[in-house]
Order: C-alpha cells, then structure tokens, then sequence
C-alpha cells in the first residue's frame, strides 16, 4: 500500500514501512549489515549503517513476548517522527520501520532512521562550552533556543518521558534533534506532573555545570504564564536531588563510581 511518503508492503515474513524514495532491498540489506555498534542495552541495538542508523530490538522471550502482547508501543518512534517532521521539529529523519512475523506473531522489529552527521548531544555541547569560557550571554542564549524546540515538541501534542540533555543532539549549538522516540507518547496531556518531570530531566542535564542564574530562567521559560517560578523551581531542585540519588544508587548497585 502507498500513502503519499509512505509505502507499506509485506515482503516474506516483514513488514515494511519505508519512505517512497527508500528501495525495499537497501532496507533489507540494512537489517544484514552489522555495521557499526553505537548503543547497546538489553532492549535493543542500535548500529550505524553508512548514512542509517538501525535500532534493532534484541530477540529474547522477554522482548517478543512484549512485542506480541503491545505491538503498537513498537510503532511509538515511527509515528512520532513522522509527526515531527511534518511539523517542522527537529529529529532524524524516519527512512523505514520492519518488524517480522511468525506464525502471526511479531517477533522482532527494526526502525531505521538517518544517521546526524556531526552531531553530539547537548550535554556535551554545554560541557565544551563550560570548558571554554563560555560567556553567561552565550549560555542564556544556548539553553533559551533549547526551551524553544521543547515548546515546538509539546505543540504537537507529543510527550517525551525522557527528555534528558543525552536525547537532545545539535550540530552547532543553534538547532536541536530529539533522538530515543520509543519514548514519546502522541496525544498525552500535558498535565503538570509530566511537565515537572521533563524540568527535572533538563535540570539534571546542566546544574552541574551551571547555576541556577541560568538554569532558573531557562527552566521558567517553558512555563505558562501566572505559575509561581520558585515555588517550580523548588519542586525541580527536590526532584533532581531524587533523580540523582536514585542514579548514584544504581550505578553502585553496578559497580560503577
């Protein structure tokens, strides 16, 4: 089936749904290459593959059981990136999502997307430029144009659970692409709660770089009009404190520092 951009096919046991411009073969191929690792966890990998990135589900018990019981959670990306395109808000652009059936079961599935050349995250942005000097101008100006691609995305009526420094890339400290859609839910109210915990995620990104001289003004700025800012900021600095705490907690339990 063709839909504008969007083919959808059946080819063998896959499913694919690629962009009309997108041969089904390099697809495929894409799906054989080992490519280049850049991700690992236990729910996928995620390899590069020339100007692609593939992010493939790992194929456990564990994961195929999700995949038959939940499968639209495994269209969450695809969807999410081809409403921020058409939106006009910064990600990788989605070439193609494949998941394969047996015996009318999905049992894994792959989304590809292209690969952001010269890109690092914004956590690592704000890193070089606290090494550098950054002037506070420069700062002010870096995080306000974040706050206002975060807006973009929450205009489209998307939520992102994980919309820490590490999701945001950028190739030069001026545009922004949101990366790890799996995490994004379309249509999800924007209630305060979900709110707060974006703020937290952000906050934790830079507080250890920069004071809330900066942070204040740039967390606030994604607030409605009439909220009471210290009171909010308040409610981000106590949850960051738990966010980190739980992190440091883990890492141990990890044998990490």
């Amino acid at each position: 089936m063709k839909s504008g951009r969007i083919v959808e096919e059946r080819v063998g046991p896959y499913e694919v749904r690629r962009r009309n411009e997108v041969a089904t073969q390099a697809v495929l191929e894409a799906l054989d290459t080992p490519g280049q690792v850049l991700k690992k966890s236990s729910k996928a990998v995620t390899r590069r593959v020339g100007d692609w990135v593939v992010k493939e589900s790992r194929s456990t018990v564990r994961q195929r059981a999700k995949q038959a019981l939940r499968p639209g959670a495994y269209l969450r990306a695809w969807k999410a990136a081809l409403l921020f395109e058409t939106a006009g808000v910064g990600s990788a652009k989605p070439i193609a999502l494949v998941r394969r059936r047996k015996l009318g079961a999905i049992v894994g599935s792959a989304l590809i997307f292209e690969h952001l050349d010269g890109s690092c995250s914004v956590e690592q942005w704000a890193a070089r430029m606290h090494e550098t000097g950054a002037s506070e101008k420069a700062i002010r100006g870096f995080l306000s144009k974040i706050a206002q691609a975060v807006a973009r995305l929450c205009d489209t009526g998307a939520y992102h659970a994980d919309l820490s420094g590490k999701n945001i890339l950028t190739r030069n400290g001026d545009s922004f692409y949101f990366i790890d859609l799996d995490g994004v839910e379309l249509n999800r109210e924007y209630t305060d709660a979900l709110q707060l915990k974006n703020h937290i995620q952000l906050y934790d990104s830079f507080c250890d770089l920069w004071s809330d001289d900066v942070l204040a003004p740039f967390v606030t700025q994604m607030l409605p009009r009439g909220t009471d800012a210290d009171v909010w900021m308040e409610a981000v600095r106590r949850g960051q404190a738990k966010r980190r705490a739980r992190t440091k907690a883990i890492w141990r339990k990890q044998g990490k520092r």
